[in-house]
């Protein structure tokens, strides 16, 4: 972000309801008002800023993300105490309430579509289990402060080899998350979002991991605290299975499978349910509505933790849910990236990339050199001409859009085609 752009959101947050021209006095003396009105414009696009009044009454505000991020300005033993807020959930609706907006869901659905087209409900997850076995485990415990790298977490999953000179808790906590993702998938025509799912879930990730066996898959029955948080959990055990209940309800109503995932990340761990691993189960639940549409799994590899827990943070004191939506799209959509390549990668290769690889080079030349781009009907038609089947046709010419789609300086040759070719395609 430009530094005027910060300098203004910090006086701004200081001093909610300025006006311009005071923000333009106190903040860049020097700048024309012009710029100032510019970036002005640009805080309010990008959902950092809301206005309110015209004229000389216009006046600025924090907004989303920005108020979070302003609010953990001040150190956590200065904010004010908050406690759990039933009507945060209450509030939400199924199907009428959406922390995620349409726009960023169908952005997120195009992102972890496979590249492939529909396939029988479950099989995509199965065949990418290794992969996310390592991806997730190693991701959801660094995010709980685990020290193993992730070449380390790859040995200990698939050889059972634990590194030197590590505590036992890292490798059970890696263990644990194996278990239960395994759980998942395996079960994932079955499973939902019921009270025995999110227990089973909870039992496999705290196994060996608490004080007291006992409370492994079971509500919590005692206090806690959150750390470096102003905010304190409910601590009555009624209302926490009558939250849970809610909660649960409310989740199995979403019919967006992203919405229902994030909805998960956001509740569970702002009701603290369980007397430990909220977090952890969030990040393993959230998985299920995706997994089980097909979608490619969030993996959390890429998702900053700072921001994460800040974003939680942001839940617990205020229950605005901006800055970690702003982290789970982000990263979400590097996750999807390296799960759609990751299909083409575990699959076996197609028919067309055996019985018709002559037409798919041509098919991609064209594409290149002569439609300047890929033309689902220009392709369809050269493979009737061909003489590919016509119930084979379909299949090949989403083999030739996937090829033509991941073009690269780097694979070019397969294709005969040089990297000046590219000038001008339009690589959708």
């Amino acid at each position: 972000m430009p530094s005027l752009d910060q300098a203004i959101l910090d006086y701004i947050a200081a001093h909610p309801g300025s006006q311009r021209e005071t923000i333009r006095r106190e903040v860049a003396r020097e700048a024309s008002d012009t710029t100032i009105w510019r970036a002005l414009r640009r805080l309010v696009d990008s959902g950092k800023l809301q206005v309110a009044g015209k004229g000389r009454a216009t006046n600025y505000t924090i907004a989303g993300s920005a108020v979070v991020r302003a609010h953990l300005q001040t150190p956590y033993n200065r904010r004010p105490p908050v406690t759990y807020k039933p009507e945060f959930l209450d509030a939400y609706i199924p199907g009428r309430s959406f922390y995620l907006p349409e726009a960023e869901r169908a952005r997120l659905h195009e992102a972890g579509r496979p590249i492939g087209g529909p396939i029988p409900a479950g099989t995509y997850a199965r065949r990418i289990l290794e992969q996310l076995l390592v991806d997730l485990s190693w991701a959801s415990s660094r995010m709980e402060g685990n020290t193993y790298d992730i070449l380390q977490t790859e040995r200990l999953i698939r050889f059972g080899e634990a590194a030197e000179g590590k505590d036992r808790k890292e490798a059970l906590m890696i263990l644990n998350h194996k278990e239960a993702i395994q759980y998942v998938v395996n079960n994932l025509a079955d499973i939902g979002l019921s009270r025995p799912d999110l227990f089973n879930i909870h039992a496999l990730l705290a196994d060996g991991l608490l004080a007291d066996p006992a409370m492994a898959g079971r509500l919590r029955a005692m206090a806690v605290g959150i750390s470096h948080s102003s905010y304190t959990p409910l601590d009555d055990a009624v209302v926490i299975g009558e939250e849970f209940d809610i909660l649960l309800h409310k989740a199995s109503e979403i019919d967006d499978p992203f919405e229902q995932s994030f909805f998960l990340l956001v509740h569970i761990p702002y009701l603290q349910a369980f007397v430990d691993i909220n977090k952890r189960t969030s990040r393993v639940a959230s998985n299920i509505p995706l997994l089980k549409a097909d979608l490619a799994p969030m993996s959390f590899l890429t998702m900053d933790d700072a921001t994460y827990i800040d974003g939680l943070i942001g839940i617990y004191e205020l229950n605005n849910v901006a800055l970690l939506r702003e982290v789970y799209i982000e990263s979400y959509l590097a996750s999807a990236d390296k799960y759609r390549v990751l299909r083409a990668e575990v699959e076996a290769p197609e028919k067309a990339a055996l019985a018709y690889r002559g037409f798919v080079r041509d098919a991609v030349r064209h594409c290149v050199l002569e439609a300047k781009a890929f033309v689902p009907d220009d392709i369809l038609a050269m493979a009737e001409a061909h003489g590919i089947p016509e119930d084979e046709r379909d299949a090949v010419v989403s083999y030739v859009h996937q090829q033509f789609r991941g073009l690269h300086e780097g694979n070019l040759i397969r294709y005969r085609l040089k990297t000046e070719d590219l000038d001008g395609v339009d690589l959708s």
